[in-house]
């Protein structure tokens, strides 16, 4: 029963019968029409075989040997199994070769062969109606109805694919083409630990299969192919909310022409444009930080807000330290900037002749750690403008014999100094100080000293403990 679809024959729907009575020595038979493959011809309610008729043309049957008078020859025509608007009630099961129409299910449905091009299964119309309706009348609330794509298989690996849905369409060149799909395939087949992998893709550019959403059992990932594609969130009343420029590697908020790596841009001068919120709890573990880290480097740096007994302060810190403070009152603190006090820590009597260089031996503070009390040097750390200031004590000035005093500042690029002559005061004069401060530039890693220039030797001549070396950096 060549091309025979169903295990019992169904008269309204299958087969056509015929019946001819024949005369004598008849062979040949004129039906109403048959498709070359599936009819069944009995004489005298006798199947014959194959090898005992013809039937090639469509129409006619010609036996291969001619009937005797009065035989009954029953011919019976299938045709291929197609339902026009047709409802199945119960649970179904057919092997399809081709449908047409539309299929209404009250229950379950199942279709081994499926409704793809490839496998010989199409539904097809000849205008935009559905082709295919999936209905459920269920009124309780579960799911329903429900496509299921399952892909029974006896060895499921990772990669299997799950299942494909194909968008096709025709181009300019008249050329079948796959515009969009969305697939699924498995990513992990563990017992327990089963992940699976989900992506949308269209055609861009010509590229049929790109990747615009992915999902995974880690990530969700747009535009996993790195096109020239942008990405645009729109709000309410804002086209380019958020927006991602695929082709400069820039993020806008608000602007669909970021000029750097992120920017954001408030709709007018009165927006606040960036927020950070901390803890609700008060003190100062209710932080709002901002973190900048340079990119492979191991610095770090952190504006920080910090909630203190409802007073807000401002920091900002560099490589974990506090450098900056402002606090509620407006105060501005910095921790780390460069500055230093340091005294005499005991009298250097007799002054030599010429050159002295005072040593300042007792740091009072030195912020940064940049003055050296073993040598009374200070090495400025960066480059800037520094303030260093000086205030010597002298004792035991002679009125005549040591020529003009000069107190020093001795930077690396530049040495100023004071002069002082005793000859101008009285001869009974044992003591005077010396000021003076200047702002220099200095490099970093530049040094500066202090100085005390006597033109003749003294015997006498002292700097006594309140005598002053201090600087810091003003820019």
């Amino acid at each position: 029963m060549a091309g025979y679809l169903g295990a019992i024959p169904v008269p309204q729907a299958t087969q056509h019968r015929e019946s001819f009575t024949a005369t004598s020595g008849q062979t040949t038979f004129n039906t109403a029409g048959y498709t070359v493959g599936f009819l069944d011809v009995y004489l005298n309610g006798v199947h014959q075989s194959p090898a005992d008729f013809t039937a090639t043309n469509g129409s006619d049957v010609v036996l291969a040997s001619g009937a005797s008078a009065d035989d009954v020859c029953d011919i019976i025509s299938y045709t291929a199994f197609e339902v026009a608007d047709q409802t199945f009630t119960g649970t179904t099961t057919m092997d399809v070769a081709a449908i047409t129409g539309v299929l209404t299910t009250t229950a379950a449905t199942v279709f081994n062969g499926g409704f793809a091009a490839n496998n010989g299964s199409t539904i097809t119309t000849d205008d935009n109606t559905a082709q295919l309706a999936l209905i459920s009348t269920d009124a309780d609330a579960n799911n329903g109805p429900v496509l299921e794509l399952y892909r029974n298989s006896a060895s499921p690996a990772v990669s299997d694919a799950l299942g494909f849905i194909n968008f096709y369409g025709e181009n300019d060149a008249d050329e079948k083409t796959l515009y969009g799909q969305i697939r699924a395939s498995i990513k992990d087949a563990s017992d327990g630990t089963e992940d699976a992998r989900f992506i949308i893709q269209t055609a861009v550019g010509g590229t049929q299969e790109t990747s615009r959403v992915e999902m995974t059992g880690t990530e969700t990932v747009i535009n996993e192919d790195s096109k020239d594609l942008d990405f645009r969130v729109e709000s309410n009343d804002n086209a380019n909310m958020l927006f991602v420029d695929g082709g400069n590697d820039r993020v806008g908020i608000g602007t669909s022409s970021p000029s750097s790596t992120l920017e954001v841009k408030g709709a007018n001068n009165s927006d606040t444009i960036l927020t950070v919120t901390g803890g609700t709890t008060a003190g100062l573990g209710s932080n709002a930080k901002i973190k900048l880290v340079p990119d492979g480097t191991a610095g770090l740096g952190v504006i920080n807000v910090e909630g203190s007994d409802g007073s807000d302060v401002l920091a900002f810190q560099t490589n974990g330290s506090e450098a900056m403070r402002i606090d509620a009152t407006g105060a501005v603190t910095k921790p780390l900037q460069p500055a230093f006090l340091a005294q005499v820590a005991s009298a250097q009597t007799d002054l030599a002749s010429y050159t002295n260089v005072l040593i300042f031996g007792t740091e009072i503070f030195d912020q940064n750690a940049d003055f050296n009390p073993s040598n009374g040097i200070f090495t400025a750390p960066v480059t800037g403008k520094y303030m260093l200031s000086t205030f010597i004590g002298l004792d035991q000035i002679p009125a005549t014999g040591t020529g003009v005093l000069q107190l020093q500042i001795v930077a690396s690029n530049r040495t100023v100094y004071a002069a002082f002559d005793p000859i101008v005061f009285d001869a009974t004069s044992t003591k005077y100080t010396f000021t003076q401060s200047l702002l220099l530039d200095m490099d970093a890693s530049d040094t500066a000293k202090i100085q005390v220039y006597m033109p003749v030797s003294s015997s006498t001549v002292d700097i006594n403990t309140q005598s002053f070396f201090s600087g810091y950096l003003v820019a």
